[in-house]
């Protein structure tokens, strides 16, 4: 199972409209678009997690949560899962400094990708300041 960071941005797709259209327990298809760092596409099991960009962003952070269920590759786009905690993230989106930190190392070598691959190391500290967040 791999993790990746699906970097969105404000310019290319509102927030509201994010909002409005992603909810918990639908399926919804995402182009992958420029994946950094990754040897392989994302498979079904994999764990997706959304972020606005800060750039011109006035609620940036960590907004969604899935698993991805299905990938296209001819078209090169993807289905996933939308899960908890990611309603109460699309209203007040994770960004703290651990979120900030781990975004930064994820985007190390550039951030104008739209999916990374995440490490493993920091999937524990993901998943936890994820679900402390929302249940603030």
């Amino acid at each position: 199972m791999s993790r990746w960071l699906y970097q969105m941005s404000e310019d290319w797709w509102p927030s509201e409209k994010y909002r409005r259209t992603v909810s918990e327990r639908r399926t919804v298809r995402w182009p992958t678009h420029k994946r950094m760092f990754a040897h392989e596409a994302p498979a079904p099991g994999d764990i997706v997690i959304c972020f606005y960009a800060p750039r011109n962003c006035k609620k940036p952070g960590v907004c969604g949560f899935g698993v991805v269920t299905k990938y296209f590759p001819k078209t090169r786009r993807f289905a996933w899962l939308v899960l908890p905690p990611t309603n109460s993230l699309k209203h007040r989106p994770w960004w703290d400094e651990r979120i900030k930190e781990i975004v930064e190392l994820v985007r190390a070598q550039s951030v104008r990708g739209t999916m990374y691959a995440v490490p493993a190391a920091l999937d524990t500290d993901i998943r936890r300041g994820l679900f402390a967040w929302a249940g603030r």
